[in-house]
């Protein structure tokens, strides 16, 4: 089900709006409009847990050289069990979730303590939940001393929405010129109005459209729409 909204304009009788208060606010509704729907996304996409107290802060863990779980954040257990079911025995290299061990090898093949660029080359994922909500992961390796070896840390904490939108444009395959014309689709933007944006023409902006929506399989805006942002963000929005 779409969830809908509408606005309702009185004033007092005997004093009529007048044409160009209408055309005022018909240029303004998709405005207006998207803001609202961007901050409702926003909102959901960075809800907290049913019942909690409070936000979600990011979690901590903490994992040796054989891969094991030394030390962790309540909160990190939290997370990570909307990823999987976490047995009695989580921490152990073998059981410890797929997300976090793919995440540290990843680190500890691409990274090394002594590297001068270590701080460009962090790696991240992005993992949904069971509950629907996307999580980041990310993964740095502490430095080693003659009394202790380097470590991994993972960071896990709820994906916010500008992370999110980016994962439709690029799970699809478009191009950086496409995910400008759907990102401005997305912003209730006009044929006419993305072609100035974008200083291109109309045509070639429906035929950025038509590649876009045989990528995607859908066939108009709103469907584009739906299928790579709210889908994303909002899961709920459609039952």
């Amino acid at each position: 089900m779409l969830v809908a909204g509408t606005a309702d304009l009185a004033r007092a009788a005997g004093r009529p709006f007048t044409v160009g208060e209408v055309a005022l606010v018909r240029r303004l509704a998709p405005h207006i409009g998207a803001g609202l729907r961007d901050a409702a996304l926003r909102a959901r996409a960075e809800s907290q847990d049913a019942g909690a107290p409070g936000p979600l802060a990011p979690g901590v863990l903490l994992l040796d050289g054989s891969g094991r779980v030394v030390r962790s954040t309540l909160t990190a257990e939290r997370l990570l069990a909307d990823l999987e079911e976490l047995r009695p025995r989580w921490r152990k290299p073998d059981a410890v979730p797929l997300a976090v061990r793919v995440l540290a090898g990843t680190l500890r093949r691409t990274l090394r303590p002594e590297s001068d660029r270590d701080a460009d080359r962090l790696p991240r994922l992005r993992v949904r939940g069971r509950s629907g909500r996307w999580l980041t992961l990310h993964g740095s390796l502490t430095e080693s001393a003659p009394d202790r070896p380097t470590e991994v840390v993972v960071v896990v904490e709820p994906a916010r929405a500008e992370e999110l939108v980016e994962l439709g444009p690029a799970a699809y395959g478009l191009s950086p010129r496409e995910q400008q014309v759907v990102t401005l689709v997305a912003r209730g933007a006009s044929t006419a109005r993305i072609a100035a944006t974008l200083h291109i023409s109309e045509y070639t902006v429906q035929n950025h459209l038509s590649h876009v929506f045989e990528k995607v399989g859908v066939r108009d805006r709103r469907a584009l729409v739906r299928r790579l942002f709210l889908d994303v963000l909002y899961p709920s929005l459609f039952g």
